[in-house]
């Protein structure tokens, strides 16, 4: 593996770079936001805990050792091994400066999340795509574009923007194919998944896993990430980014809900795994086309219909993604599970008259 030491000289990415974060606004509550996957929300207690901190917590830079290892303790290894990063998305950048430069390749599903695209080209490295748009993890289509310039494996599982999942079995055998790449495990939607892969990768040296505190912990806001890898591959990406990234307060309410225990974050999953059954059962039924998914949204395909459908539901305040210019996805929306029946009757009345207006219907 090698340090990167040049900066990207085309063009960040063939997505737009602002548009995919770009958020429609509406006074007040009403707007029900179903377009970036957030999870569970929080209880206010939460955020009322932090009127009883001491001052020191915003005077001093913050500090993430209590943080690294209590999530070492749960994860079964030493807090060497863990690294607290802003968002999933700062350990992407961190791994992509640390082990691509301008002859080196990055191999990664299509589609997949669009960071890693941006964060891989301003690394300088090159962009492989493995087509990955149904069915399951293409291993044989990794393992035959891996090669000596080979800086970075993605594996996105579950995916976004499809949900679809990589099986343990899977991630190994392409780790033991590329054993001179870093084979990043971007697995931040895992507690929605069937299976978590992490404790049957961690004991690979060449593999970084990815997980958050913005999906199904709720914590989007706080954007507090981390990453488990070996000593060797944390110490670099330690020395690839300053080391105060993410804020004091969201380290605090990241322990906070560590604290809470799993049994609200259980409850939060069964929650999003019945909407999900419900959700894909009803648009098949309206004929579309589902992708199965063990995230916390579904990814629909809607042929010419998509852009009536998504209008509709944002004329009564549902925001759900779409993906104007992403080959193979245009006529596609992805919708979040919104986790609580009253919502969820919303988006669904929501999508009958969407649907009704997709199919000729009258328009609300």
């Amino acid at each position: 593996m090698t340090t990167a030491t040049s900066p990207a000289t085309g063009p960040v990415s063939r997505i737009d770079p602002e548009a995919a974060y770009r958020r429609p606004t509406a006074p007040g509550p009403a707007l029900l936001r179903l377009d970036s996957n957030e999870g569970v929300l929080p209880p206010r207690a939460l955020l009322a805990g932090l009127a009883g901190a001491d001052p020191e917590l915003l005077r001093r830079y913050p500090e993430v050792s209590e943080l690294e290892a209590a999530l070492a303790a749960r994860l079964g290894v030493a807090p060497e091994r863990v690294i607290v990063t802003a968002g999933a998305d700062e350990a992407i950048d961190r791994a992509c400066r640390a082990f691509l430069e301008p002859d080196r390749t990055v191999v990664l599903p299509d589609p997949c999340f669009d960071m890693f695209d941006r964060c891989a080209a301003l690394a300088g490295g090159a962009l492989v795509r493995v087509s990955w748009r149904d069915g399951p993890f293409p291993l044989d289509g990794f393992v035959g574009r891996v090669e000596a310039r080979t800086g970075v494996v993605v594996v996105v599982s579950p995916n976004n923007p499809t949900g679809a999942v990589a099986t343990l079995t899977h991630v190994r055998r392409l780790a033991a194919a590329a054993p001179n790449a870093l084979l990043v495990l971007d697995h931040v939607y895992v507690e929605y998944a069937d299976e978590d892969l992490t404790p049957g990768v961690i004991d690979l040296p060449n593999v970084l896993v990815l997980r958050t505190f913005s999906k199904a912990w709720g914590l989007a806001g706080c954007r507090v990430g981390y990453a488990v890898g070996s000593p060797y591959v944390i110490g670099v990406l330690r020395a690839a980014g300053g080391p105060y990234s993410v804020a004091a307060p969201s380290i605090t309410l990241a322990l906070a809900q560590l604290e809470r225990g799993e049994e609200a974050l259980r409850a939060h999953v069964a929650r999003i795994r019945v909407e999900r059954d419900q959700l894909a059962t009803r648009l098949g039924a309206r004929g579309l086309a589902p992708r199965p998914s063990q995230a916390n949204f579904v990814l629909v395909e809607c042929g010419p219909r998509a852009q009536a459908i998504r209008q509709t539901l944002a004329d009564r305040g549902v925001v759900v993604r779409d993906f104007p210019g992403r080959p193979g996805l245009e006529t596609s929306l992805r919708i979040t599970l919104p986790g609580n029946a009253a919502d969820f009757e919303r988006l669904c009345e929501a999508l009958d008259a969407a649907l009704a207006v997709g199919a000729g219907g009258p328009r609300p």
